[in-house]
């Protein structure tokens, strides 16, 4: 019984001394999470609606982007238009210092940024936008150039495909939102707006 209370009693001052060696140790060598910090992420004010219309005369889509974290310095917007005798070139739609950014357009406002008659456009084209955030410590968010797997080659709304993808490593719907309790992540980066009735 004696070796029993020995042993018990090395076991328990063995405990205590490894104890108090660890907490010892520097504390912020096992910090976790690391420490994080604010992404330069833009975003729609409110949640847009991404069919501007079936009639490209009447089309209008409207929308203003803020960046929601106040450490965006500089906000770059191009486009990529999919319609009959488009080129496959992204073009910049406009960029921004100051927040909110409008990001509105009409029919008439797309074919002159393209440089094309409006008979152009029919139901059903669409212009994929890609945006590019700079934030105040020079760090670079870029939707042209993030990755997409499974994606569709030529990029659409999830209505159309049926296939959201997986960009930068989470599942995202196009614009990204979670359907869930209806409060949306309303990212700026990747979207299409699409000459189709939204009704």
């Amino acid at each position: 019984m004696k070796n029993i209370k020995k042993y018990i009693s090395i076991t328990f001052v063995a405990v205590i001394a490894l104890a108090t060696m660890v907490s010892c140790e520097d504390e912020d060598k096992f910090r976790f999470p690391p420490d994080l910090g604010n992404g330069g992420f833009v975003r729609f004010v409110d949640f847009p609606e991404f069919k501007a219309g079936a009639d490209p005369l009447t089309a209008n889509f409207s929308a203003v982007t803020e960046a929601s974290n106040n450490n965006v310095t500089s906000y770059d917007l191009r486009v990529r238009g999919f319609f009959d005798g488009a080129t496959v070139d992204t073009i910049s739609f406009g960029s921004t210092t100051t927040f909110p950014f409008d990001v509105s357009f009409t029919g008439q406002d797309m074919a002159d940024l393209f440089g094309v008659d409006i008979a152009t456009f029919a139901a059903n084209d669409q212009f994929k936008f890609f945006g590019s955030a700079v934030r105040n410590d020079g760090t670079v968010y870029d939707g042209e150039s993030s990755s997409c797997d499974e994606c569709p080659e030529n990029p659409q709304s999830v209505e159309d495909t049926g296939s959201t993808g997986t960009w930068n490593g989470g599942n995202t719907a196009d614009p990204i939102y979670d359907s869930g309790d209806n409060e949306y992540l309303l990212q700026a980066y990747r979207f299409t707006v699409k000459f189709s009735d939204p009704n």
